[in-house]
């Protein structure tokens, strides 16, 4: 880069590029491997996961949440309603990505883990234009 941009245009970026990551990505955030034997039971983290996914639905009712359409990122954080839940899915994810990595859970528990996140997290939807999405 010249140093008059902050971002690095297209050439720059392939020529960071490994294997469709950037370097700097790659180094930061090393990808650890734990040998099958090191896992940890995946049992006891998957009972708290589906406990802390109902308790997500039951404080943040989904109806309510998929009712919010017409939103500004600036209004964003003053909804109590979206933001409370946005930042409730937070550990959740977290729970998911570490069962994913860290446990003996398999590809079957997992998917079925994700669809359950996955429909929490499209009620609380993305904003795109004014507009908060509940279908991505």
């Amino acid at each position: 880069m010249d140093g008059t941009s902050e971002k690095p245009n297209l050439e720059e970026l392939k020529l960071q590029t490994k294997n469709g990551q950037p370097e700097q990505w790659t180094k930061e955030h090393p990808e650890t491997i734990i040998p099958p034997e090191n896992l940890r039971e995946c049992g006891p983290e998957i009972a708290e996961l589906e406990l802390a996914l109902l308790e997500f639905e039951s404080t943040h009712p989904l109806t309510e949440l998929l009712s919010i359409t017409e939103l500004t990122s600036k209004e964003a954080p003053n909804n109590l309603i979206r933001e409370s839940a946005k930042q409730a899915l937070i550990p959740l994810v977290v729970k998911l990505t570490e069962l994913k990595q860290k446990t003996n859970i398999t590809s079957d528990k997992y998917r079925e883990l994700k669809i359950k996140y996955l429909k929490l997290s499209r009620a609380v939807g993305i904003i795109n234009n004014n507009q908060v999405h509940h279908n991505r």
